[in-house]
């Protein structure tokens, strides 16, 4: 009677003492490390996530806010920081969707899929990168709002509305994960996301108040998903420095709490949505 020995991925596997669990975690840092190694050998994209920020910042801080009044008497730097926060986390999410389509096109999904490692690192490991990304992007968006008269209500709510922002930013990271498993090629995925993201940017309360737009425009933009992040966002880092009349102009006189759940409950929304539409996807990759 013979045996048969393990090939060598078996044998590790067998070695292991861990569980599933444990192994999927690992394998999502392994390629998380490699996501973030693929960004360092990419200064263009460490320059766009360190200088896009900045530079929008300053655009409409001393371009546009000179021309932006009805605030209420609300410094404009306060209004505009947290938009520009939600603009960037959106741009910055679309890395996944270039990311995946372009290992798709060179085939480094299919060899990661004969391996023998969790199904779930491929997204994990995506997201956990671009999550440190989004991270140190929004960081150097602060500073600068900082730098230009920026300043929250408290350290407590700057922290609150900046997970938010994370959050969002990786429900929607999963969208453009979908579309980047869904196109022919990585240069199709700004085709594919760019008539979605740019309205859903600025037809929104991320740059001036909703009650200034056209009255067929305000309903749309009140109650679609940016402007609710947003406005949450903005009512912690505002926190009780603002007006009654403030808060009645730029939040449509709704309380924290409430923008608060309404923003989780899209986040969740959305990434439930495409996490299982993900999913489903990688699965059926041919």
């Amino acid at each position: 009677m013979t045996t048969t020995a393990p090939t060598p991925a078996t044998a590790v596997r067998s070695s292991d003492t861990g569980d599933g669990l444990a192994w999927a975690v690992r394998d999502a840092l392994a390629m998380a490390g490699r996501n973030l190694r693929r960004v360092a050998r990419q200064p263009e994209q460490i320059v766009f996530t360190l200088v896009s920020p900045i530079m929008f910042v300053l655009l409409f801080r001393y371009v546009f806010g000179g021309a932006i009044s009805g605030l209420q008497g609300l410094n404009y730097v306060n209004y505009l920081i947290p938009g520009i926060a939600v603009q960037t986390v959106l741009f910055s999410a679309g890395v996944t969707g270039f990311a995946l389509a372009d290992d798709l096109q060179k085939g480094f999904i299919y060899r990661l899929r004969s391996l023998p490692m969790a199904r779930s690192a491929v997204f994990a490991g995506r997201v956990i990168a671009d999550t440190i990304s989004n991270a140190a992007g929004l960081a150097i968006l602060i500073l600068t709002g900082f730098a230009v008269g920026f300043r929250p209500a408290s350290v407590i709510g700057l922290l609150l509305a900046s997970l938010l922002l994370l959050s969002f930013a990786l429900a929607v990271s999963l969208g453009y994960a979908l579309i980047g498993m869904t196109v022919s090629s990585a240069e199709a995925v700004n085709a594919a996301t760019f008539p979605i993201v740019f309205p859903a940017t600025f037809a929104s309360s991320a740059f001036v108040p909703v009650m200034t737009m056209p009255s067929w425009l305000q309903g749309f933009a009140t109650h679609q998903p940016v402007s609710v992040v947003i406005n949450a966002a903005r009512s912690l880092i505002l926190g009780d420095t603002a007006t009654a009349e403030q808060r009645e102009l730029l939040l449509g006189a709704t309380g924290t709490s409430s923008l608060v759940i309404q923003a989780l409950a899209w986040t969740i929304g959305i990434g439930i949505v495409f996490g299982v539409l993900c999913t489903r996807k990688y699965r059926n990759l041919t």
